[in-house]
């Protein structure tokens, strides 16, 4: 195996999996990494990132911790293969739907099922997500788009741009640039106590600065993105 191959979460190791997975048989009534991978999403959902290791897996899974190696051959690993279960609960749109409302929907779908799973979300940015149920929802936006006469080039830039909005977004929430109202008001302090001669404009407009939420600056985000999308959209297929 190339160095290449053997980084965790690289294209070459993907595709190594891919082809080891066709090519073994789950065994009947055994451990699957379904199963791991389910176990370790309930486990950093209620106890954190940190208390995901194996042998902790093992103990919440009841199972010997060494038996997990056979499906993943470290934290790395697991790490890896836990974010791509968490994509599987994306509930993805019709593929008849419009292409902006379909794009709408399925960017606050990824939201809500990042808001879900804060303790992964920083995970999202150690690599591209190259799993089978991030190709599922790569494959089924850039069909919707095709579908609705966007270019090829186009849909691709049209599918990085939202999906690296959305996790953007919930990066910098998880990260702790969601504000809660006590923070927000007391950062609207902080701007108004400011000098207005050296900050005006910061200190004449304190409280708007800091009055949308999290959720507010998403959706005016997202309204923005698509109102541009739907511009460049309507210039590569005219009427």
């Amino acid at each position: 195996m190339d160095q290449a191959t053997s980084i965790p979460g690289s294209p070459t190791w993907w595709q190594a999996r891919y082809a080891e997975r066709d090519r073994r048989r789950p065994r009947e009534g055994g451990l699957t990494l379904g199963r791991i991978t389910a176990g370790a999403l309930e486990l950093a959902d209620r106890e954190g990132l940190e208390a995901l290791t194996m042998r902790r897996l093992g103990e919440h899974l009841q199972v010997r911790h060494t038996s997990l190696y056979r499906h993943v051959a470290s934290r790395e690993e697991l790490l890896i293969a836990t974010v791509d279960h968490m994509l599987g609960e994306i509930r993805l749109p019709p593929l008849e739907e419009d292409w902006r409302a379909g794009l709408e929907r399925g960017a606050r779908e990824f939201r809500r099922v990042l808001a879900a799973h804060p303790a992964l979300v920083p995970l999202l940015t150690a690599g591209q997500l190259l799993g089978p149920h991030a190709l599922r929802a790569r494959e089924h936006a850039l069909a919707q788009l095709l579908a609705h006469g966007w270019t090829p080039r186009s849909a691709v830039h049209v599918y990085l741009t939202v999906t690296h909005f959305v996790i953007g977004a919930a990066v910098l929430d998880a990260g702790g640039a969601a504000r809660t109202p006590d923070q927000r008001a007391a950062m609207a302090d902080l701007f108004a106590s400011l000098s207005p001669r050296t900050h005006p404009v910061v200190h004449r407009h304190a409280g708007l600065l800091n009055s949308p939420d999290p959720e507010a600056e998403f959706e005016f985000g997202l309204r923005t993105l698509l109102l541009g999308l739907s511009h460049l959209h309507a210039e590569e297929v005219p009427s």
